[in-house]
């Protein structure tokens, strides 16, 4: 299965421009042979946690959602992006997967990043993890902060997920100045994930400097990549320059299917029922 991995511009609140920028790597992803295109977390509605993005946030009978299902039928591809979801009162950050049949489904983050950043007084957290099938391909998402935490990934390899997509709204800091910056030290801890789990991971954040809705300046460092079951770099950005651009890659899902029956690995080695008791009863 080949991959296309964005690291785009998307402003907070200009809903309609962030639409249009995806229907172009969409497009451009399509002629560079790729199945699945993963965007950024919140990259249709904008990363922020500033109040208006509950005023842009999105359901999914919006006709934004609709103008990408279509671009996804229309295309024959699969596509997930990010959104700032309502429903029932509440607001998520939330990944939408849809595909030539149209939606697939969604997840909403469940591990939000706070208190540092605050999502919490925005967005509700969610309450459980999800897996889609592509093509006979079983498939997770991690948003962000949810990727900090070992059980999120093996919660999803656990449901049977092969591929793991790790959408990021990162601003420039601490986690990376520019993409080759940012790739290198998300590979710190999401390799032992892809390894401990032994599925593929691809990995992207939001890049460029932009000014929301109400004129806050955020500037993304930006960064895409794919790591493979073993914990290794299958494809990277290496820009030093805050760019938009997308990584592609071929996954070899047979391979991976071949390396969780060998005895070797670390996943064939797990034992859930002992995790289990651990977690629900404190090991008595």
């Amino acid at each position: 299965m080949r991959v296309a991995v964005v690291s785009n511009i998307n402003c907070p609140g200009f809903v309609n421009e962030n639409t249009a920028d995806h229907l172009g790597w969409m497009d451009k992803a399509k002629r560079e042979g790729a199945r699945l295109v993963l965007f950024p977390e919140l990259s249709l509605t904008g990363y922020t946690f500033e109040e208006f993005i509950t005023e842009a946030a999105l359901d999914l009978e919006s006709r934004e959602c609709g103008a990408l299902f279509d671009a996804a039928s229309r295309m024959g591809i699969y596509v997930a992006f990010g959104m700032a979801l309502k429903r029932e009162g509440k607001v998520y950050i939330s990944h939408v997967l849809a595909g030539p049949e149209g939606l697939i489904g969604h997840y909403e983050k469940v591990h939000l990043a706070y208190p540092c950043f605050n999502e919490g007084s925005i967005f509700s957290p969610g309450e459980a993890f999800r897996v889609f099938d592509i093509e006979g391909v079983c498939v997770g998402i991690n948003i962000c902060m949810d990727g900090r935490f070992p059980g999120s990934s093996l919660s999803l390899s656990q449901m049977g997920a092969e591929i793991i997509l790790h959408p990021h709204g990162n601003e420039v800091g601490d986690l990376g100045r520019d993409p080759a910056d940012w790739t290198k030290k998300k590979h710190l801890y999401l390799g032992p994930r892809a390894l401990d789990t032994c599925t593929y991971s691809l990995i992207c954040n939001s890049v460029g400097r932009v000014q929301s809705r109400s004129g806050a300046i955020l500037e993304f460092s930006g960064g895409a990549m794919i790591l493979g079951p073993q914990g290794e770099i299958l494809a990277r950005s290496n820009l030093r320059r805050k760019e938009p651009h997308m990584v592609v890659c071929d996954l070899n899902i047979e391979r991976l299917r071949t390396l969780r029956k060998d005895e070797r690995t670390y996943r064939s080695m797990w034992r859930p029922d002992v995790y289990l008791k651990a977690l629900t009863t404190g090991g008595v």
